[in-house]
């Protein structure tokens, strides 16, 4: 079977310089879960955020969110 997977970048300036692809396993093709969770620690701090996703296969995995946990901000 083959591993699936998805691959995320990000830009903390609005998209002038990106970060190397980070991947995380979506488990083998044929094995199903209820649920499937991808996170991504430790990104740094910005006000200028921008993503960019893409998938290993074209397997039907919807993306039904996603949440930013913003810790240690100041008003």
């Amino acid at each position: 079977m083959t591993d699936n997977y998805v691959e995320f970048c990000y830009s903390k300036d609005g998209g002038r310089n990106w970060s190397n692809w980070k991947r995380r396993s979506l488990g083998e093709q044929g094995q199903y879960a209820d649920r499937i969770r991808i996170r991504f620690k430790q990104l740094g701090q910005s006000r200028q955020w921008v993503f960019k996703w893409r998938v290993s296969s074209r397997m039907l995995a919807p993306c039904l969110g996603g949440v930013a946990n913003m810790n240690g901000l100041e008003a």
